[in-house]
């Protein structure tokens, strides 16, 4: 594979997500078990739900980001996946009670590029 890898974020958000589910237990409990700090998962949410709600938006950004800079910084593709999530707020937020995403919920400066 070429350029950015960002397998092992999404493996992180999906391995904390899974053990919410499996053990029904807390966000903080999900996190500990798998061995995660928070602001690890926070600080890249927004790569993670992009392509859970809309995969083919998150390829197009990472695509682009590629193809702008060769190999991008995370930050940078976190910062257009969180602004391109503004879009998808009510499914974000029924995506979060039905326990498809993990239960963030971010204040509206969270959407700003």
């Amino acid at each position: 594979m070429s350029g950015l890898d960002l397998r092992l974020i999404h493996a992180r958000y999906d391995s904390v997500l899974k053990i919410l589910k499996t053990e029904n237990c807390s966000l903080a409990h999900a996190m500990e078990s798998y061995g995660v700090a928070r602001n690890t998962l926070r600080d890249f949410i927004g790569i993670c739900e992009l392509k859970i709600l809309d995969k083919t938006k998150y390829k197009a950004i990472t695509a682009m980001e590629r193809d702008r800079s060769g190999k991008p910084a995370v930050k940078t593709i976190e910062k257009r996946c969180r602004a391109a999530l503004s879009e998808y707020k009510a499914q974000a937020r029924k995506f979060k009670e039905d326990g498809r995403l993990l239960p963030f919920f971010p204040s509206e400066s969270f959407y700003k590029e």
